[in-house]
C-alpha cells in the first residue's frame, strides 16, 4: 500500500524536528564548552545519543513509517543503548567505542532507508514531465504519491554524514574528550541543519491540500 506524501509529511514531521534541535542543542554545547572533561563528554554524548535514539524511536511509530518501521527500530535501539552506557561507562576508551558504534550502525541504517526508498528514474522523470522539476532540494517533500519515501534523501544524507565521521572518529580519540565531542558535535550540526530544512518542508507540504 502506498502512503500519499502528504500523509507521510504529517507524520513525520514532528519527530524529525525533535531529532534536529537535540543534534542542534548538542552541537552547541560542543562549540561553547572549551574545556570538557570526561564526565561532561560523556553525559553530554550519552544523552544526544539517548535523546537521538528517542526521537528515531518517535518516528518508528508513526502508522506511516510501519514499510521502514525494523530498522527504524535497530536505529533507535542502537542509539538509545550507546548512549545509556555512555553515560555509565565515562572513559575515553569506551566513549570512542560507543560512538562510533552509534554513528556508523545508525548512519548505515538510514543509508539502507535512503537508498531502498529513494524515488525511481521514472518517478523523477514523471515529476519533470508533469512541471514539478526535476531532482528535489534536501528536506523536500516533492514527489508522486507513493514513490518511496519522502525523507529517503536526507536518510542518504543524514547517513552518509554519520558513516563519515563514525570512520573518522577512532583517529581523534588520543586527543581527549574536548576532541571527540568536536569529532561528534560537528556530525549532529550537520544533521541538525538537514533534518531541520527537512521538519519545516514536510510541516509546510503537510499543510498543503492533496492532489485530487
Amino acid at each position: 500500500m502506498t502512503i500519499p506524501s502528504t500523509t507521510q509529511a504529517a507524520a513525520y514531521w514532528q519527530p524529525v524536528l525533535i531529532r534536529a534541535l537535540v543534534a542542534a542543542a548538542f552541537g552547541a554545547i560542543t562549540i561553547f564548552w572549551q574545556e570538557p572533561g570526561r564526565t561532561v563528554m560523556a553525559v553530554a554524548g550519552g544523552l544526544f545519543l539517548l535523546l537521538s535514539g528517542g526521537a528515531v524511536w518517535l518516528l518508528a511509530r508513526q502508522p506511516a513509517a510501519a514499510a521502514h518501521r525494523q530498522l527504524l527500530l535497530l536505529q533507535a535501539a542502537v542509539l538509545a543503548v550507546t548512549g545509556v552506557f555512555a553515560c555509565v561507562f565515562q572513559t575515553v576508551p569506551m566513549f570512542t567505542v560507543l560512538a562510533t558504534a552509534a554513528l556508523l550502525v545508525s548512519g548505515g541504517a538510514e543509508l539502507m532507508l535512503g537508498w531502498s526508498n529513494r524515488p525511481s528514474g521514472a518517478d523523477a522523470q514523471g515529476r519533470a514531465a508533469a512541471g514539478t522539476g526535476p531532482a528535489a532540494a534536501p528536506g523536500s517533500t516533492a514527489g508522486a504519491d507513493g514513490a518511496g519515501s519522502v525523507l529517503a534523501r536526507d536518510w542518504l544524507i543524514t547517513g552518509a554524514v554519520s558513516v563519515g565521521f563514525g570512520i573518522a572518529l577512532p583517529f581523534f580519540s588520543y586527543l581527549g574528550p574536548h576532541a571527540l565531542l568536536g569529532v561528534l558535535g560537528g556530525a549532529a550540526i550537520i544533521t541538525a541543519v538537514v533534518l531541520l530544512i527537512a521538519a519545516l518542508s514536510l510541516r509546510h507540504d503537510a499543510r498543503q491540500p492533496t492532489a485530487g
